[in-house]
């Protein structure tokens, strides 16, 4: 009878504990939303904020997303939980404001303890030999699964226009329409969709090399007078000053497309490791497009002011 009742008392006990377990589990896991679910209101004036919700937070899992005023602005912010063998949860977590162009993804833990170790843009690619460049090139996407653990990260390629800064690194995992440098000042983006036009209008496949190499004198004469009146002024947003100023920018995309044609893989799925608390690389996957660098300008996005 006495045993009966231990057992009894420890089933009870673990009920209890779980039950904690989860109940915090869930307010940590609102706790990290609340930057995008703090933007909602109530618009239909029922009472209740108006945003989309999906909360298995109990189990690990949250995502809410919506509009919220002015100009009908858009989050988007989803949570995981990982448990180590301790279990401690490692939280991870991808952010979305789109008006700001801002995307991160982030974890109560140092994010280079929880990725493999010398994780970097070589893991990439099987060459294992490429140079990092000023700014990023790419942010790091990921899907958090509502089921399992296993992890995709993909990397995204940054708007056009955008520039981070990141020592060391062309990979990112947050950027935004106004970067901070080490010095604390902002980089503001460069409205550059220009570029694309130009390129859609060229009349000539070398114009884009004799601008990257300076030869502006060997552009083809028509392309060179839509350049000068389409894109360095006349009818032209003013984004660029001169040739030498289209050529930096040029410059600057020709590295992102130098870096991107040296990739194998865009994603990697991973799997987490409870006792050692990061995750593990399970499988490369997602082969990259073979672009030229002309369909590589034409490809990507480019920033634009929103609202």
């Amino acid at each position: 009878m006495l045993k009966a009742i231990t057992y009894l008392l420890v089933f009870l006990l673990t009920i209890v504990v779980k039950g904690q377990n989860s109940e915090d589990l869930d307010k940590l896991l609102w706790k990290r939303v609340q930057n995008c679910y703090s933007l909602f209101e109530d618009e239909n004036e029922d009472g209740v904020p108006d945003y989309n919700e999906i909360d298995d937070s109990k189990n690990g899992y949250l995502r809410v997303w919506g509009s919220y005023p002015t100009c009908g602005c858009e989050c988007n912010s989803i949570v995981g939980a990982y448990k180590n063998s301790h279990g401690d949860y490692m939280l991870l977590q991808k952010e979305e404001f789109f008006c700001d162009w801002n995307k991160s993804i982030s974890s109560n833990k140092d994010m280079d303890e929880i990725l493999p170790e010398n994780f970097d843009i070589n893991v990439f690619s099987e060459s294992k030999s490429i140079e990092n460049s000023k700014y990023a090139v790419f942010f790091l996407d990921v899907e958090i699964p509502r089921i399992g653990t296993d992890t995709k990260f993909t990397l995204k390629l940054i708007p056009f226009g955008i520039l981070k800064e990141e020592e060391g690194s062309a990979i990112t995992k947050s950027y935004s329409q106004y970067n901070l440098e080490k010095e604390g000042q902002s980089i503001a983006p460069r409205l550059i969709h220009e570029i694309k036009s130009m390129v859609t209008k060229m009349t000539n496949q070398k114009t884009l090399s004799y601008l990257l190499k300076k030869e502006y004198d060997s552009i083809n004469i028509n392309d060179k007078r839509y350049i000068k009146h389409k894109i360095l002024g006349g009818d032209s947003s003013g984004s660029f000053e001169s040739f030498d100023d289209l050529t930096e920018q040029l410059n600057i995309l020709k590295n992102a497309y130098d870096i991107y044609s040296r990739l194998d893989y865009m994603s990697v799925l991973m799997q987490w490791n409870k006792g050692k608390g990061r995750f593990e690389i399970k499988s490369m996957c997602d082969k990259p497009k073979n672009l030229s660098f002309k369909e590589f300008i034409l490809a990507n996005e480019y920033w634009t002011p929103i609202c």
